[in-house]
């Protein structure tokens, strides 16, 4: 490979570096600079203005649109972007059910922030969440109940999908590596060995220990899913399935979260219920608050050095770029409830945080092996280059190497970091929400005839208090 072309690829991969890759970011819409950090109502309310004039068709972007949409209180925006991005999950589905992976044309060479984004699992099992518990926002009760049941079929699809998608990303890995090694004419080098030495994967997984220090839920479930579907078809007098959902529920959280007391109760009333169906029916009615907390963990760029094994026994180090996790706050540890009669404080049912860096660890060596094979190919050419171009052809490979070596840290970054429950009798028409200094937050006049469903949402304690109520 001549020197000149080396020199015009390298210059443009760093400008394309600058320009690709980078997370949607629905802040640069009207005079938001941050829509991560926004927590008012009314700026969700001047984004959500601006965003079906400013359509992307970009899956990071409608995933977030859906939430934003949502916080402003136009359900029927939200329910259309996330449609939208639901429509680019089920294709990557197909594509991955069908054996069909596309290859990650130049990922090796560029990094993978150059491809379009890859749907996580649970990102669609809560777009069907978020879908179903819009519909009931706007009193469509049946399309509620078609989200949940999607979301919940997705969970249970999830490990064979997952097993698929893994063994053709693998694949897809080293056939990719060995091309561009074969392109570049570059012979007499086990890519293999290199990618898979312990001595170069055991100096990563150390620095992910304390990263995957906690106990996981059953693979690829969602509790909140769950339990939020149990309260609804409890609500819809489907009995029997919301004691099927409650108690699996219960199974996935038991010694885990601390709602598990609060999710027995509930399992002990659908099982109450079904065994009364009837009879007198109860004249006890109820609202269950619903507490999405704070903002979920966040992906940043870790470098770190690595030794790789290439033409000898002898370590070369060199640096390497991967996804880490940045803790995010909580916007209270709980709320308090206040029915008149009793109080009662929320508790934890799901921790989203889990979830995600359950499916990341799933995900982990795949995600390893992608980084370390870029790594190894891109050190070989910089060292052919520099055997080829001398000094020039050195220095130019180490540019090139040093841009393109990054951590794809894209992700759906509005979910919570938490998901708290609470349920109380109605035993007056008011219901005060308070936070954990008793001040309180919300106060909801409520019809003692009937049932609820009370979503609340806080991203930090400076928060707007975004709430809608559902009533049966």
């Amino acid at each position: 490979m001549k020197i000149t072309n080396v020199i015009a690829v390298t210059v443009g991969a760093i400008f394309f570096a600058g320009c690709a890759g980078t997370t949607p970011n629905l802040g640069s819409i009207g005079k938001s600079s941050n829509y991560e950090s926004k927590n008012r109502v009314k700026d969700f309310k001047k984004i959500s203005k601006d965003l079906v004039k400013n359509k992307k068709d970009d899956l990071l972007w409608q995933l977030d649109a859906g939430l934003i949409s949502k916080y402003a209180y136009d359900y029927n925006q939200s329910v259309f972007f996330f449609d939208k991005s639901e429509e680019k999950i089920k294709a990557y589905d197909k594509k991955v059910l069908a054996g069909k992976l596309l290859s990650n044309i130049g990922a090796t060479l560029t990094n993978d922030t150059f491809l379009d984004y890859t749907p996580k699992i649970y990102e669609g099992i809560m777009v069907n969440t978020y879908k179903g518990i819009d519909f009931l926002s706007e009193g469509k009760n049946a399309y509620a109940r078609v989200e949940f049941n999607r979301a919940l079929d997705r969970q249970r699809r999830a490990k064979d999908f997952f097993a698929k998608e893994i063994a053709q990303e693998k694949k897809k890995i080293e056939e990719e590596n060995k091309k561009k090694l074969k392109k570049k004419n570059i012979k007499g080098f086990d890519l293999q060995k290199a990618t898979k030495n312990s001595k170069t994967t055991s100096a990563i997984e150390k620095r992910y220990t304390n990263l995957f220090a906690f106990k996981p839920y059953p693979d690829f479930v969602n509790p909140f899913t769950n339990y939020v579907a149990g309260i609804y078809f409890y609500n819809m007098h489907d009995y029997r399935k919301a004691t099927e959902l409650l108690k699996e529920t219960y199974g996935m959280i038991k010694g885990n979260e601390d709602g598990t007391t609060y999710v027995r109760d509930d399992l002990s009333l659908a099982i109450k219920a079904a065994k009364s169906i009837g009879l007198k029916k109860s004249n006890k009615h109820y609202a269950w608050i619903f507490f999405e907390n704070g903002q979920g963990a966040t992906k940043k760029e870790m470098r770190i050095d690595i030794p790789l094994f290439l033409f000898t026994s002898k370590a070369y180090y060199t640096g390497i770029a991967l996804p880490t996790f940045k803790e995010n706050s909580e916007a209270y540890p709980y709320l308090i409830v206040n029915n008149g009669k009793k109080i009662v404080r929320t508790k934890k049912v799901a921790d989203m945080d889990k979830i995600i860096k359950t499916e990341f660890k799933k995900r982990f060596n795949a995600i390893m092996l992608r980084a370390i094979a870029r790594t190894v190919t891109q050190t070989v050419i910089q060292y052919q280059l520099r055997k080829r171009g001398g000094l020039i052809g050195g220095l130019i490979g180490s540019v090139y190497q040093g841009v393109m070596n990054r951590a794809d840290t894209r992700q759906w970054k509005l979910l919570p970091k938490n998901f708290h429950i609470a349920r109380v009798l109605l035993k007056n028409l008011t219901v005060k929400i308070k936070n954990p200094m008793g001040n309180d937050i919300l106060k909801l006049n409520l019809d003692t005839n009937s049932n609820y469903m009370i979503f609340v949402r806080i991203i930090n304690k400076n928060g707007d208090i975004i709430h809608n109520e559902v009533k049966f």
